[in-house]
């Protein structure tokens, strides 16, 4: 399997009206969700082509983008936020 550039990838998503985002389960999966801007409609099939060639039902490939996604956005506001922190299974 060759490289995957993840910043590459959400920039060509961007460029096409899509933007990400990510938040983390309370089960600790990891979620996607896409978020479609101006211009996307135009773009549906290039969009469904560069999903399915790139992301397609490959949960690995998934979670590195939702894992990319919530570092960036953690590092964007200064911190960590809730949607980022891992769950606290050991309980009281």
């Amino acid at each position: 399997m060759s490289e995957f550039d993840i910043d590459a990838f959400l920039a060509q998503l961007d460029r096409l009206g899509v933007r990400l985002t990510a938040i983390r389960l309370a089960d600790g999966k990891l979620k996607i969700y896409r978020w479609r801007m101006c211009g996307a409609r135009d773009n549906a099939q290039e969009i469904d082509r560069l999903w399915n060639s790139t992301i397609g039902e490959d949960q690995a490939r998934n979670d590195l983008v939702a894992a990319h996604l919530l570092t960036t956005e953690a590092k964007r506001e200064g911190g960590t936020n809730i949607a980022n922190k891992p769950r606290d299974d050991a309980g009281p």
